[in-house]
């Protein structure tokens, strides 16, 4: 074929493409939509944001006020900003250890101040041993690990806690055994099994003492040493409700973010500094919101 045969042929064929391209029915694609929650703020507001895992909305308002409203559209806070800011943006994501972060912008002073959000989680500690008065004001959640060296450090910090708040706090322990570790979950349970006899926080004591060399036979041992009824022990050891428990304590520390061990919460902010200065702080925090605190 000619050159200037090809050139004709591409020109009878362009039409043909053209009205093909344009007579094929498209593919109708609509946007479904929900309306969410519907909120009316005290005050007017002038930007807003959210938190990466959409649980929280950041209103900043006038005069000042940033608002912060739960995914249910309840308003949960008012914290005081600077009145000259006017926009707001957040990151963060608790999930990964990365804490909620506000970051506020003013144009007219040509500003920027980032504000460090620690919301509590809800944990239920029904049925979990404990150690303190059962109504205190402070409660500090462990989630642990039979095998995990840094758990078995942690002990003698309670002890402080609990010798200094005597009437104001309780330690509750939770089960969290990780996967690498392979006696700890053998042990969460012996645990759980020592608890239905009342005898947990001495079995607790046996099996840190002894954590690096945790076995069946050990667990067995640790029984009988604390004079536990054997062949009730050994039923509640393999028992579906201890079991069930075990698993009910994992998927607790799940839903509150805990990826390591030994993760501490209290009265369900988490603790970041395993230590006595930040925990005894956090402590009086927590009571001075009911004017407990001052003196101690």
């Amino acid at each position: 074929m000619t050159m200037p045969a090809i050139a004709r042929y591409r020109l009878f064929l362009l039409p043909l493409v053209f009205f093909a391209f344009f007579s094929v029915s498209p593919c109708r694609a609509a946007v479904y939509h929900e309306a969410g929650n519907s909120v009316r703020t005290p005050a007017e507001p002038i930007d807003i944001a959210a938190s990466l895992d959409g649980k929280w909305l950041y209103v900043l308002a006038k005069g000042g006020k940033l608002l912060v409203y739960s995914d249910r559209g309840t308003l949960e806070d008012t914290i005081a900003v600077d009145p000259a800011m006017d926009k707001i943006a957040a990151s963060g994501l608790p999930a990964a250890n990365i804490p909620d972060r506000i970051h506020l912008a003013s144009s007219k002073n040509k500003s920027v101040q980032s504000v460090t959000l620690d919301f509590p989680v809800a944990i239920n500690i029904h049925g979990a041993p404990f150690l303190g008065p059962e109504n205190a004001q402070v409660v500090i959640v462990e989630f642990s690990d039979f095998e995990c060296p840094y758990c078995g450090t942690v002990g003698p910090l309670f002890e402080e806690v609990l010798a200094k708040y005597p009437k104001d706090v309780k330690i509750v322990f939770k089960q969290f055994p990780l996967g690498m570790h392979r006696q700890a979950k053998p042990a969460a349970l012996a645990a759980l099994a020592a608890h239905r006899q009342g005898k947990f926080w001495q079995y607790h004591d046996l099996l840190f003492d002894n954590q690096k060399n945790l076995s069946e036979t050990k667990f067995t041992a640790f029984a009988k040493k604390l004079g536990l009824d054997m062949d009730k022990f050994n039923q509640d050891y393999r028992a579906a409700a201890t079991q069930q428990a075990l698993e009910r304590d994992i998927a607790d520390g799940q839903l509150a973010g805990v990826r390591s061990t030994p993760s501490i919460f209290v009265n369900g902010r988490r603790l970041k500094e395993r230590n006595f200065s930040e925990l005894n702080q956090m402590i009086q925090q927590e009571l001075g919101k009911r004017g407990k605190g001052k003196g101690r």
